[in-house]
């Protein structure tokens, strides 16, 4: 499927240390590691079913404490740059050129960092397949979910719809018919504003258990969701946090 507006479309890994982080997620999630010209340097790729899935990379500056980094598509990215100011957001990176496009890093209105991005090659980008090893959802956890779904909607042009949990409202967002992410009031006192995105696994317990092997820490045990599926949620082991889930089996 070719990329299209307001979709998650590439996430990266930013670790204080690349080496050891790649070491975990291909002992963790089975990824397979890729390297590929980046213009005059060479990344870093995580692959699963041979499609790359995200990079992995040293933080830009020193102090930066290892993250995932998440890339949503947009129509124009000095637009919505612009939009997310006007709503209430900061910016972190103004647009700037990369090798494969344009993108640009704001804060919402509880300052959550999101990157922004449109692709150079429109005709030849997709988006990456489902199945195991497929980073399948991104959710914002909110310090302030009132402010950031209005900035989700008045910058981004998302629509919202709202489902009652036992933690309290979740909150889908919207693109057409098709649902693109959610916001939920964060769970964690001491955790800021974040961005939250889900592998799919084939076993959750098997990969907690594969975590904590391989340096990592388990921060939410395996847990169920209706309909949803079987969740956990990790930091890998230079505290990159991320979740896995297993979809309900089908039939």
């Amino acid at each position: 499927m070719a990329y299209d507006n307001n979709r998650f479309c590439w996430h990266g890994v930013i670790s204080t240390d690349p080496e050891k982080a790649a070491a975990f997620y291909t002992s963790v999630l089975g990824w397979g590691v890729l390297k590929q010209p980046m213009g005059d340097t060479e990344g870093t790729m995580f692959t699963a079913g041979g499609v790359p899935r995200a990079h992995v990379m040293a933080p830009p500056m020193e102090g930066v404490p290892s993250h995932w980094d998440n890339y949503l598509r947009v129509d124009d990215v000095d637009a919505r740059t612009q939009a997310c100011v006007a709503a209430g957001g900061a910016v972190m990176v103004p647009p700037t050129d990369i090798p494969v496009g344009r993108f640009s890093v704001v804060t919402s209105p509880s300052g959550a960092a999101i990157s922004l991005f449109h692709e150079s090659d429109e005709a030849g980008a997709t988006h990456a397949p489902d199945g195991d090893g497929s980073i399948c959802w991104t959710e914002l956890h909110s310090k302030d979910v009132d402010a950031d779904l209005a900035w989700l909607k008045t910058a981004l042009g998302f629509e919202t719809q709202e489902m009652p949990m036992p933690e309290g409202p979740y909150h889908l967002l919207v693109q057409g018919e098709s649902q693109r992410g959610g916001v939920m009031v964060s769970q964690h006192d001491q955790a800021p504003s974040m961005w939250l995105s889900w592998v799919q696994v084939a076993n959750v317990d098997e990969t907690l258990e594969l975590a904590t092997a391989n340096g990592g820490n388990v921060l939410a045990p395996a847990f169920e969701v209706p309909v949803v599926g079987r969740l956990g949620i990790i930091a890998d082991s230079t505290g990159g946090v991320f979740g896995v889930m297993t979809p309900p089996a089908q039939g």
